[in-house]
């Protein structure tokens, strides 16, 4: 049994509706990401979800802390918020802080899931990591790297143009050769799909 098809099928949709999600479907996009591989079996994730309706006080502050390139995620049915500190990971020679890499790994777990289900979750960089670390009552030692925003598909009306045009345009890649090495960094893999 092959997983490609949820691979190649994901993408970071924005396009949600504002219909509810069940707290059992969000339980199991959590419990996929803390199956997730980490350095020395450390998990490092720390995971905080918060349903997105209109009069929790956590849910208010989430939406007010993204940016407004972000704002169709006022949509979502869920934030959920990871989170990591590279003191809760392997800590190796020359600065490598493994709990940056495994928390990938466990979003990316996450999303996976999220495709096999049928939702959308789109990670996102644009919010404010000071008002969610007040919001959630996060220590000021974790970092709130992502916030994912989940829910079902939806309409694109609260997109911009250009949300529009990326939410239906062909999925595009760099050319494995200059992403895929083999033997020497520079030397393209010699067997590509």
């Amino acid at each position: 049994m092959s997983i490609m098809n949820e691979i190649e099928s994901r993408r970071a949709r924005r396009g949600l509706s504002t219909e509810s999600v069940d707290e059992r479907a969000v339980a199991g996009l959590v419990y996929a990401a803390t199956l997730a591989p980490s350095c020395f079996n450390s998990q490092p994730w720390r995971i905080v979800a918060v349903k997105n309706e209109a009069a929790g006080a956590q849910a208010e502050a989430m939406r007010a802390a993204l940016t407004l390139g972000n704002a169709w995620a006022q949509r979502a049915a869920w934030f959920l918020v990871l989170c990591t500190a590279a003191h809760l990971d392997g800590r190796l020679e020359e600065g490598r802080d493994y709990a940056y890499f495994d928390l990938g790994q466990a979003a990316m777990a996450l999303q996976i899931q999220a495709q096999h289900e049928g939702l959308i979750a789109h990670p996102m960089a644009g919010f404010s990591p000071s008002k969610v670390r007040a919001a959630l009552s996060i220590p000021k030692e974790i970092v709130p790297l992502v916030v994912v925003a989940v829910g079902k598909p939806g309409p694109t009306d609260a997109l911009s143009d250009k949300q529009k045009a990326d939410e239906d345009s062909p999925r595009t890649r760099k050319p494995m050769e200059e992403v895929v090495y083999q033997g020497n960094f520079g030397t393209p893999f010699s067997t590509l799909p």
